[in-house]
Formats: structure tokens, sequence, C-alpha cells
């Protein structure tokens, strides 16, 4: 995304526009469903892929809503199902979207996958630990308690002691495998408040090859006090459980890319942005990548334009899905773009449904906490404010939405939702332990953040930040298992924030669990 793609890629994302196109027109009744649930029928709906931007995007809308996913890859191709690796508009999750037959067999072949694999993995998990009897298992789906249909799990008893299990399929989506450990305390948490003349003890965490390194830090950031985890390699094909290193996870391997690079690009385009944008320079935005690749024009959050490249910069304009190249004599056409961009992201916009009011919220969200953050937290600086920033792991890439400091120099990470989401908390450790791995390596302040602040050595403070009535049911029960040296900050905000921030409530700890 971070530059003009060769042509051997564009090549490529075209060779992957042309199979998923050819497999949706080969389907009789094709729909678009995630995690075993219909989004769309798509003989009702309308639907759009393009490769534009450096990027194939999908577009599917009907009268009553739509959505936009940039595809990355093929997840999987099964008969008449195809699954697709896919991103969300400034998401950092990689999601698996699939394209099938209405009600087809695939569907109740998951299930079938699900029941083998639940039915191997309890004969390794009998042999692992002989003298155990298993009781509660499902993989059944359990709306009410937030149970989920992704994992096997169970209660591992002997006598009145007794621990918790949940399982992962290498099968399942990454998704399901970056929740796995949100979920297993969930159903540690159900066990102990369900479980009779039993103390439920410990959970054991059982994951494919895949999944290890991503939760084996996480896991280090729990409360040992409170519950005993223990994690597990499982190989299905090989049958066989190993325990997980307890060093595992001790060192993420964690860097940034320096923030020079990015400073630099907007140094060497801002007379080209004055020239392109006149009197609207002012109204907008400039964010610069931090790897040096490209600057972003935005209005409220909403990426509008797009300058790519250095010597000879490749100039884009419009919202994903629409995007087009600038060209010569296009200086009117651009403003005008931009003036409607203005005009139309505000909060009294009319029309709910227009996509420069509907696009990418979060970033909006996003937008008016960087232009002071002490609307949150008066303890915290309103200067020197990163949002997005990439923390790179070898467990993969993340972007933390905002990292920032207190006026008495400690780091503070912000983790935004604006919907319910079950991982939240979870999602928040992993970019809070990379931050703590940075800062303990001195890193920020030699990548170019925070300049000439002396950086507090303690752990960063940790910011959940969503509407007040949009915090999960589950998110006290997960915090709850933090370990408590991970001072948790949540703040709730009207949801009409897009008229201005207004804090509902703050809980500091575990204050309200």
């Amino acid at each position: 995304m971070g530059g003009v793609p060769g042509e051997s890629a564009q090549h490529a994302l075209e060779k992957l526009r042309e199979e998923i196109e050819t497999h949706i027109r080969a389907l009789g009744h094709p729909v678009a469903a995630q995690d075993d649930a219909e989004l769309f029928d798509l003989t009702a709906a309308s639907w759009r892929l393009a490769v534009e931007y450096g990027k194939l995007t999908l577009e599917i809308w009907n009268s009553a809503r739509s959505i936009v996913r940039r595809v990355e890859d093929v997840a999987y191709r099964d008969h008449d199902r195809l699954g697709l690796f896919v991103r969300r508009a400034g998401g950092r999750e990689t999601e698996t979207l699939e394209l099938r037959n209405l009600h087809s067999a695939g569907r109740r072949d998951r299930g079938a996958d699900r029941n083998l694999f639940l039915k191997k993995f309890l004969g390794a998990l009998g042999r692992q630990f002989p003298g155990w009897k298993f009781e509660r298992v499902s993989h059944r789906s359990d709306r009410e308690f937030s149970l989920s249909a992704r994992y096997a799990r169970g209660l591992a008893r002997r006598g009145t002691s007794a621990w918790a299990f949940l399982a992962l399929a290498e099968s399942e989506s990454p998704e399901a495998a970056d929740s796995a450990l949100a979920f297993a305390l969930i159903w540690l948490d159900w066990l102990r408040s369900h479980a009779e003349r039993v103390t439920v003890s410990g959970l054991k965490l059982f994951l494919p090859p895949s999944a290890v390194e991503l939760n084996a830090a996480r896991a280090r950031a729990l409360d040992s006090r409170a519950f005993q985890l223990e994690l597990f390699e499982y190989r299905a094909e090989e049958d066989s459980l190993e325990p997980v290193a307890a060093e595992a996870g001790a060192d993420l391997g964690v860097h940034l890319v320096p923030r020079l690079a990015g400073e630099r690009l907007l140094e060497r385009h801002r007379d080209t942005l004055r020239a392109l944008l006149g009197e609207w320079i002012e109204r907008v935005a400039v964010v610069p990548d931090s790897a040096g690749m490209f600057l972003s024009v935005r209005v409220k959050g909403l990426e509008v334009a797009r300058i790519e490249g250095d010597l000879a910069p490749r100039i884009l304009y419009g919202l994903e899905g629409s995007v087009r190249d600038f060209r010569p004599g296009d200086e009117a056409a651009l403003r005008a773009f931009v003036a409607s961009a203005v005009e139309r992201r505000r909060p009294d916009n009319p029309v709910r449904t227009d996509d420069f009011y509907r696009l990418q919220p979060e970033r909006w969200l996003e937008s008016l906490l960087v232009e002071d953050l002490t609307r949150l937290d008066s303890e915290l600086s309103p200067v020197m404010v990163y949002p997005q920033v990439p923390a790179i792991t070898r467990a993969g890439r993340g972007l933390i939405d905002i990292l920032a400091v207190t006026r008495g120099g400690r780091l503070a990470v912000i983790e935004l939702k604006l919907h319910e989401e079950i991982n939240l908390p979870i999602q928040a450790l992993d970019y809070w332990l990379r931050v703590r791995e940075l800062n303990g390596h001195q890193a920020l302040s030699s990548s170019g953040f925070f300049p000439g602040v002396a950086l507090d050595p303690r752990a960063p403070l940790l910011y959940l930040v969503s509407p007040g009535l949009r915090f999960h049911s589950t998110t006290s029960c997960t915090l709850r298992y933090f370990d408590p040296a991970i001072e948790v900050r949540r703040v709730g905000i009207g949801s009409d924030w897009r008229n201005g921030i207004k804090v509902l409530f703050r809980k500091a700890g575990r204050a309200g669990l």
C-alpha cells in the first residue's frame, strides 16, 4: 500500500480479481458470508471489484448498507466456497470473507470439520492427561454468554480439581487466532461461575503453530495469582500436544520505522501540496507515512488524496473504491472534491448514508482526539500525539491507534473502538506490550518519537476508549484477568462524539469490575 505496485504485482491483482469474479458468476445463488453469518445476498445486492490505488477493492452494497474491503489474498478454495483474506478500510486486522452459494453444503461442512477436530483433539487430550474426565465439551455457539463455535472447549475434572480448556484448529481464520485468548478467558470465567463442587484453578489453551507466538506474549501479561495459564502447541496432523516454554513471548522483537523519512517527504512536497490545494490546505490534515512512502491528505480522518513516491510522485484523489490519478489540468476538480469533503464530512450532514459522513468513523474520532487529547484526560499532553503508529514484531505488523505521553513523560497507548468488540482488551494489550518493550530499549526516541521528552521508564498507561454503551459486556471479565500492574483506564464518551468529545465516565484499574 505504501507505493505504486510494479507490473508483476499489478498483474497478480488483476488475476486475483478475475478469479473472484469468475467464482461469483459461477455460483447459482452467490452470497457473501463471514463467521458463518451471511452478510449479503449478491443476487439482490450490487458489487464491484476494482484494482485501483495499488490494491484490489471489493465493494458490496444494497439499499440498507454497504461494505468496502481490501482483498489481500485467497484464504482457501473448497468446492463452491472461496475464502478471501480481507481488511476493512483503515483496519489493522485481517479477516476472512467467504463467497459461496446460499445455504451451501460448505456451511454444513464447516460444522462437520469442527466435529472431526473436536473428536481428534479429545483423543490427544486423553492421552496427554490420563485419569482426567472431560465434561461440558462443545464447539457450539452461545451468543448469550459470548461462546463461539470457532473453538472447542470443555472442563477437565479429577475429583474436586478442574481446569478449563479451549482449542483452535489450524483451519480457522486469522481473526479466530487473534481472539483465542479472549474467548478462553470468557470460557474460564463462565466455568468458574457455573461449575459445581469443583475448583477451576486454571486454563489450558491449545493452539496451532501459527497462533502460538501471537498469544505467548499476551499470556505473560495476565495475572498469575488469579489463575494458572498453560499454552500448548497442537499439531492436528501429527496428533501431538507440546507445552509452550514459559519464557516464550518474553521478547517480541518489536521495531519501529523511523519517523524522519515521513517528515522529510512532507517537507519535500510542501510546495506541491499548496499548489494543488490552494486555500483548502488550511482545512485538511496532511499525515506522512512513517516509512516515507506517501502523504495522506485527510478531512476529519477521511483520506481524500495521496501523494506517493519522492522524485516522480504519483498523485491520487477520491474515496476508496473510486480513486483516480491526478492529471495536469485537474487542479479545479481536485479542489472541488476536497471542498465537497469538507462540506459533507460534518456532524450535521442530514444524509447519514453519505460516504463522506459514514466512512472511517474511527479515523474521524481519532482526528478529534489528536487535536486535543486533554479532552480524554487532563493528565495527557496535548502535544506530540502520534496516530496510527506501526509497531512490527515477528508475529506481524500492528497499528497503534494513538501513541501519546502524559505531562510527566509517561507513555500512553490509546485504543479506540466505536462498536462492541470482544477482543478489544486483548488487542489493546498487544500494543501495550509492544510499546513497553520499545520504551525498555529506548527505541522510541531513537526512532524520532517524543523529541526532547525524558520518557518515564515505567510501563505505559493503557486507555480503552469507546462510546459509553459500546463496551462489550465481556470487557470487564477479560480485564479482570490482566496483571494488576497494567494500569488500564476505560473512558466512555458520548455517542454524539462528532459534535464534540464528552466524557461520560472514567474507570481506572479494576474499578467497576
